[in-house]
């Protein structure tokens, strides 16, 4: 338990010094992740409105809050999932130069590897190239669960904040909400 509390300290040193030397990204908010550290279910995205702190606290009204809603609906409970972003700051991941985007890539799989979840559902297409270090045409693996590493099934989905505009939108019967609703049915079924 000592070992892996120090693993998560390097990570979060690791992560300080990324984007020193550019941008003020060095002095953008830390934002690890959020959630339970030894959840099955682990959500990947590039929005950094998915959480404000590691105790799933969510701004009103944010993408993360949206999220975490409608996991509450489907009875997914919190204890149950761990949310991160792809840049671990208050930023998008697109804004690090590609040395830096590197890095980034390597913590975010120590920090799969320290969670070791069941589920790895990436919200949007930039976590699943990422996750696949390849293209991948997201129209049709979105949905669709797939054998990552070992034995953690990964489940592509849409960008949380996309969802919620096409919701906002076109309402409740909104195609892509529905398609993102029956995605986090699939995580249940898959628990």
């Amino acid at each position: 338990m000592e070992n892996i509390e120090i693993l998560w300290a390097e990570l979060e040193y690791e992560i300080k010094k990324i984007g020193k030397d550019y941008n003020n990204l060095g002095d953008k908010k830390i934002l690890i992740g959020s959630g339970n550290k030894n959840a099955r279910i682990m959500f990947v995205g590039d929005d950094p409105d998915l959480y404000i702190n590691d105790d799933l606290k969510v701004a009103p009204s944010s993408s993360g809050e949206f999220l975490i809603k409608l996991c509450d609906i489907e009875n997914i409970s919190p204890n149950e999932y761990y949310i991160t972003t792809l840049a671990k700051k208050d930023c998008k991941y697109i804004d690090f130069m590609e040395e830096d985007r590197l890095k980034l890539k390597e913590l975010l799989f120590l920090q799969i590897a320290l969670i070791q979840p069941k589920i790895i559902v990436t919200l949007g297409t930039d976590a699943l190239g990422i996750l696949f270090d390849e293209e991948i045409d997201f129209k049709s693996e979105r949905g669709k669960e797939r054998k990552w590493l070992g034995e953690t099934i990964l489940l592509p989905t849409y960008d949380v904040n996309f969802v919620k505009k096409s919701r906002n939108e076109s309402g409740k019967k909104s195609q892509i909400a529905l398609e993102f609703w029956n995605d986090l049915k699939k995580i249940k079924e898959l628990l």
